[in-house]
C-alpha cells in the first residue's frame, strides 16, 4: 500500500514539475521591461492598485516573506529611503508573499515586522502569489524599482551586501538629481531593444495560452534576434525546449544565455540539471556551486544540487542542500520533489512518501 501511494504521490508532483509555465518560476526580470499592474489588499484588507501608489518619480516594490532572512534588511532600508524621499515623489509598497493563503498567524507575522521597523508605506498581501508570478520573480527578497511610466530601471534578487549599498545609491541618485555611481550605472546601463521586449512578452502571454502555446517559441526567436545581448528570450526558449523533452536544444540555450550573463543563476542551474540527467553529476555540482554564488537567494540552486548529490551516493550533502532550499524557499514544492526522488532511490519509502506528500500540500494550498 505505501509503494501505491508513493508511486501515486510522484506520478502526480512529477508531471505538474514537468509541465509548469516557464513564467512560473524561472523567468526573471529585467531593466527596461514595463512592471505589470497589479490590485492587491492592504493588511486591513482595503483594495489597492499599482496606479494608486504610483510614485512621482519613482516606486519601489519589494518581495518579501516573514521566513526570508533578508527580507527585513531590505524593508528596514527602503524605510530609511522612504522617510527621507516620500515628499519627493518617491513611492515605496511592500509585497508578501508568505504563502499561497494567508492564515491569521501569517498576518500577525507580518504586523509584528510592520511595527518592529516602524513601517509607514503601504504593505500588502498577495493572495495566491499572483503579482509574484507576474513578475517573474526568482528569490526572496526581491526589489523592483520603476519610474513613473512603470518601467523597470533597477532590480535587484536577494539583498547582497554590495547590490544593497547599489540600489541605495541609485535611488538616492535619482531623487537628488545626481550622476550615478559607477555600480549603479552599469547596473541600469544596458535596456533591451524595445521590439525585442515586445516579442518576447508576446512569447510570455502566449505561453499562459493552452490554445497559444506552441507560438512562444515563434516569439521567443523573434526576441532573441532583434537583440543579440537580450538573455530572457533565450531562458523561454530553453524552458520551452524541456518540456518538450529536447535537453540538447535546451541545453544550446542556456548556454546562449550564459554566453551573455556567465553569472545567471536560472542559466547555470537549468545546464546544470541537463549536465546531471545525462549522468555527469559532477559537472552538474560545479554548475550550482557557481549559481549559488551568484544569486544565494534562488532555491533551485540548492534542491538541484541535493538531487545532484544524491545521484552521487553523497546523502548527507543532498540533505544539507535541501535543508538549505527549504530555508530560502520553504514553499518551492520542487524541494520536496527532488528530495522526495533521492529518498526513493534510497529506498527510505517513508521519508519520500513524507517529502512527496509535503510537497502536493504545497501544491494544493493544504500548508
Amino acid at each position: 500500500m505505501k509503494r501505491t501511494l508513493l508511486l501515486f504521490l510522484f506520478v502526480s508532483l512529477h508531471g505538474i514539475l514537468l509541465f509548469a509555465p516557464a513564467a512560473a518560476s524561472l523567468q526573471g526580470l529585467h531593466v527596461g521591461m514595463k512592471g505589470p499592474e497589479f490590485s492587491l489588499r492592504s493588511l486591513g484588507g482595503e483594495p489597492r492598485t499599482s496606479a494608486d501608489l504610483k510614485g512621482e518619480k519613482l516606486t519601489i516594490v519589494v518581495f518579501w516573506a516573514t521566513w526570508s532572512k533578508k527580507s527585513e534588511s531590505v524593508l528596514a532600508r527602503m524605510q530609511q529611503l522612504y522617510g527621507k524621499y516620500k515628499g519627493l515623489g518617491l513611492s515605496v509598497v511592500a509585497v508578501n508573499v508568505d504563502g499561497q493563503n494567508f492564515s491569521e498567524k501569517m498576518l500577525a507575522d507580518i504586523v509584528a515586522v510592520q511595527e518592529k521597523l516602524q513601517i509607514g508605506f503601504p504593505m500588502l498581501a498577495d493572495q495566491g502569489l499572483v503579482t509574484f508570478h507576474d513578475y517573474g520573480v526568482i528569490a526572496v527578497p526581491t526589489t523592483v524599482i520603476m519610474d513613473r511610466e512603470r518601467v523597470i530601471t533597477y532590480e535587484l534578487s536577494g539583498y547582497p551586501l554590495v547590490g544593497g549599498e547599489a540600489m541605495s545609491d541609485f535611488v538616492v541618485s535619482t531623487m537628488e538629481g545626481k550622476k550615478q555611481s559607477v555600480v549603479s550605472a552599469e547596473k541600469t546601463g544596458y535596456h533591451p531593444n524595445k521590439s525585442a521586449l515586445r516579442f518576447y512578452n508576446m512569447g510570455e502571454t502566449t505561453l499562459k495560452s493552452r490554445r497559444l502555446a506552441d507560438t512562444a517559441e515563434i516569439w521567443f526567436k523573434k526576441s532573441a534576434e532583434a537583440d543579440a545581448r537580450f538573455v530572457l528570450p533565450h531562458l523561454g526558449l530553453g524552458k520551452l525546449y524541456l518540456q518538450r523533452g529536447d535537453g540538447t536544444l535546451a541545453r544550446r540555450e542556456f548556454e546562449e544565455a550564459l554566453a551573455r550573463e556567465p553569472a545567471n543563476p536560472i542559466a547555470l542551474c537549468e545546464t546544470g540539471m541537463i549536465l546531471v540527467n545525462e549522468g555527469k553529476a559532477d559537472e552538474g555540482v560545479s554548475l550550482f556551486e557557481a549559481a549559488r554564488k551568484a544569486e544565494e537567494s534562488y532555491a533551485p540552486c540548492y534542491y538541484y544540487a541535493g538531487y545532484a548529490y544524491g545521484k552521487l551516493g553523497r546523502l548527507a550533502d543532498a540533505m544539507k542542500m535541501f535543508e538549505e532550499a527549504e530555508t530560502v524557499d520553504p514553499f518551492d514544492y520542487a524541494s520536496f520533489v527532488y528530495k522526495g526522488k533521492v529518498l526513493e532511490e534510497q529506498k527510505d519509502w517513508r521519508k519520500a512518501f513524507d517529502a512527496y506528500k509535503k510537497g502536493l500540500e504545497i501544491i494544493l494550498h493544504l500548508n
